[in-house]
């Protein structure tokens, strides 16, 4: 099993291979994960930064919001494909390694930083200053952008194996890759 780690968080990428037992099912159930991370800025960065760094334009407290929705969203997924569908009690299930994702990078994430950030946001004195600017002055950001990134690249190597392992269409392929359209 494949194990990713940056900094503090870890996720066991062990996701079946594609074989005679991969049914519609499971690829259905890697579709709907895939998406929800490749249309999230706030889960995967955004697609010209490599390594997660960037965060210009991104209202911190908004971007929360959509992480803590994504984990909902990763819940309703494990709940629509449950793992007793599976033939092969040796295959690991999709909806075990969200279930990793959630525990173990998501929720210590989350559990660290939004209550921090959001009350600190709430209670900052300097309001008068435009909120892309304010959200920098919170005292920990440094430390809370890293994590952040740390997540982001996590879920992009997620994101990876999903492709390659469910066989799903790539919607950000690299610029050598993508089709011209005419």
């Amino acid at each position: 099993m494949a194990n990713f780690s940056k900094g503090k968080f870890t996720i066991n990428l062990g996701i079946i291979k594609l074989g005679g037992d991969l049914t519609e099912e499971d690829r259905q159930c890697a579709w709907e994960l895939y998406t929800e991370i490749a249309t999230r800025v706030a889960v995967s960065g955004k697609r010209k930064d490599p390594k997660c760094l960037n965060f210009d334009g991104e209202l911190f407290v908004e971007s929360l919001g959509s992480l803590y929705t994504f984990f909902g969203e990763c819940r309703q997924i494990m709940r629509k494909f449950p793992v007793g569908r599976i033939k092969d009690p040796n295959q690991q299930h999709l909806g075990c390694v969200i279930h990793d994702l959630l525990a173990h990078v998501l929720r210590p994430f989350l559990e660290t930083w939004q209550v921090k950030f959001r009350t600190w946001w709430n209670s900052e004195e300097a309001k008068e200053l435009l909120p892309f600017d304010r959200q920098m002055q919170f005292p920990e950001c440094e430390a809370f952008m890293k994590d952040w990134s740390d997540v982001r690249m996590i879920v992009r190597e997620l994101e990876k194996t999903l492709i390659r392992e469910y066989q799903l269409v790539n919607l950000e392929p690299d610029d050598e890759e993508k089709p011209t359209v005419v």
